[in-house]
């Protein structure tokens, strides 16, 4: 069994009891055409964090700072033999200037709470979660 790790983040701007949410159309790969949160493959010897700075800096362009004491991690299987971890974290966006990477995502957009609820495709529990622990 091969386990897999990516790193990640809910991106957010504006005020904790109102924030909004960026999410990514993703253009390449099993998420093809369908919108997440930005994250990739950890890199050698990085950590959790480092993958998830560099991983949302490849993909919008943004600079972002982690709110401290959020971490979700999601488990599922990609192929019958690999079991792939994804951990989010909780990051504000420093600046909000998107720089798309084109070849591997197609759009992006800032929602609020309910229109990024319906438009996600798979990490719904993990916007629930960084919802609460904002507005907590």
């Amino acid at each position: 069994m091969t386990v897999e790790k990516s790193c990640g983040a809910v991106v957010f701007r504006g005020e904790r009891d109102n924030p909004e949410y960026l999410l990514i159309l993703n253009r390449k790969g099993a998420a093809a055409g369908h919108w997440g949160f930005p994250k990739g493959h950890v890199e050698g010897d990085e950590t959790e964090h480092e993958t998830a700075v560099r991983e949302i800096f490849e993909e919008t362009g943004l600079e972002v700072e982690f709110m401290e004491g959020f971490r979700q991690v999601t488990t599922y299987m990609p192929k019958p033999e690999v079991v792939k971890d994804v951990v989010y974290f909780l990051a504000r966006a420093v600046t909000d200037m998107v720089a798309l990477q084109a070849a591997e995502v197609a759009d992006y957009k800032w929602c609020g709470y309910s229109e990024a609820l319906k438009l996600l495709s798979y990490d719904n529990r993990i916007l629930k979660e960084a919802n609460q622990y904002l507005n907590g």
